[in-house]
């Protein structure tokens, strides 16, 4: 079940993406390009891209990268869930569980102002409040506001981002 305003036009999304196995940054690259090449989707910006600690896995995983991504979407919800993990399976993400190292991961973060409960979607996402996704989302818009939460630079004025570096690469996620 949603809850939002009736929607009549395109409304601004944030996603998280990450990657831990592989070439990181270019799983990050190009699923970024396969977003804002996606229908009824406009990339408006990216983050930058952070090291982050595996969280809630076990030992041995490897660090990922993670950005965050705001578009303009014309999707509704669980369509824009369901275009992303089609860009996630072309890039090879494996689904053997949810815990797993993978290729690429895309989480939907916010859909404008609504929540939504679905039994494959919830929004904003479980995860939202982890520094990472912080850290990015503040990036994007630091007054961002997470419904039922508060906005993005209070959260993240409270997190623990001591997991949380900055990634230094040649070129950006935004091919340049």
């Amino acid at each position: 079940m949603s809850r939002g305003s009736a929607r009549t036009g395109p409304v601004l999304a944030y996603l998280s993406l990450g990657s831990n196995l592989g070439d990181r940054f270019e799983n990050l690259r190009r699923a970024a390009a396969a977003v804002g090449a996606g229908p009824n989707l406009r990339l408006l910006g990216v983050s930058k891209v952070y090291r982050t600690e595996p969280v809630e896995v076990g030992p041995g995983h490897p660090e990922y990268l993670n950005c965050a991504l705001a578009v303009e979407c014309a999707l509704p919800p669980v369509e824009l869930l369901r275009f992303c993990q089609g860009v996630e399976a072309a890039l090879g993400r494996d689904r053997k569980g949810e815990l797993a190292p993978r290729t690429v991961d895309i989480d939907l973060l916010l859909y404008g102002e609504e929540t939504v409960a679905e039994p494959d979607l919830a929004v904003p996402h479980r995860g939202i409040v982890r520094a990472f996704n912080l850290r990015c989302l503040a990036d994007l818009d630091p007054k961002l506001e997470v419904p039922g939460r508060g906005r993005v630079e209070e959260l993240l004025a409270v997190a623990d981002t001591s997991g949380v570096r900055e990634f230094e690469a040649e070129t950006g996620v935004r091919g340049g």
